[in-house]
C-alpha cells in the first residue's frame, strides 16, 4: 500500500481516544509467547460509515504473555468488550488465559491474507481513522501481496519483518 494512502487515514498526533459511553468498542488480538512476536491489540468503534482506532497497543519480546493478557483485559473491560477476537495462536491458551480474567477469545474464521484484502478498500476510500503510529504505517506499507499455489493471492510481511499491529489494525477495522 502506498504511504500516501495509509498516511491519509492516520489522524495526525492521535495516539488513542479514551472509551465513551455513547460508543460500542470491539477488539481484535494478536497473542504471542513472549519470545520472538509482539502481542498486539487493538479496539476499535464505529461513526456513521467511519470505523475509527482508540487504542492500539503493542508488547515487544521478552514478556511474560499471562501478565500481558491480563493487562489488555483490563483495558478491554474499560472499553465494555467482553469478547476479543484473534487467530488460532497456540491452540487452547489463548481462550483460556483471556477467560480467566473475564474476557472470551472467539477465533476468527478468517485468514490474516483475507482481513488484508478487506481492508484495502477501507484505506482508498478514506473510511478508516488511523492512529498516529509510525510503526504501524511501515508494517501496513510493507505488506507484500504474493501468488501462492493454486494461483491464490496472499499479503503477508516481508522475511524477517513484523505486521503484528497491521494485523489487529486490519482485523478490527473489517470487524467493526
Amino acid at each position: 500500500m502506498p504511504r500516501e494512502l495509509v498516511e491519509a487515514c492516520v489522524v495526525s498526533g492521535r495516539i488513542s481516544l479514551p472509551p465513551l459511553p455513547q460508543h460500542r468498542y470491539v477488539a481484535f488480538t494478536d497473542p504471542s509467547g513472549g519470545s520472538q512476536d509482539a502481542f498486539t491489540l487493538a479496539i476499535a468503534h464505529k461513526e456513521g460509515q467511519l470505523g475509527i482506532i482508540d487504542v492500539l497497543l503493542e508488547r515487544r519480546p521478552r514478556f511474560n504473555p499471562d501478565e500481558v493478557t491480563q493487562q489488555f483485559c483490563e483495558i478491554l473491560q474499560m472499553y465494555g468488550v467482553t469478547s476479543v477476537l484473534g487467530d488460532r495462536y497456540a491452540g487452547e491458551w489463548p481462550r483460556e488465559r483471556f477467560r480467566t480474567y473475564g474476557v472470551e477469545y472467539v477465533v476468527c474464521g478468517v485468514p490474516k491474507s483475507e482481513l488484508y484484502k478487506a481492508f484495502i478498500p477501507l484505506l482508498t476510500t478514506v473510511k478508516v481513522e488511523l492512529l498516529d503510529d509510525k510503526a504501524m504505517v511501515d508494517q501496513l506499507i510493507n505488506l507484500e501481496r504474493r501468488v501462492i499455489r493454486g494461483g491464490r493471492d496472499s499479503i503477508d510481511h516481508p522475511t524477517g519483518a513484523h505486521d503484528d499491529k497491521a494485523n489487529v489494525v486490519a482485523g478490527v477495522l473489517t470487524l467493526v
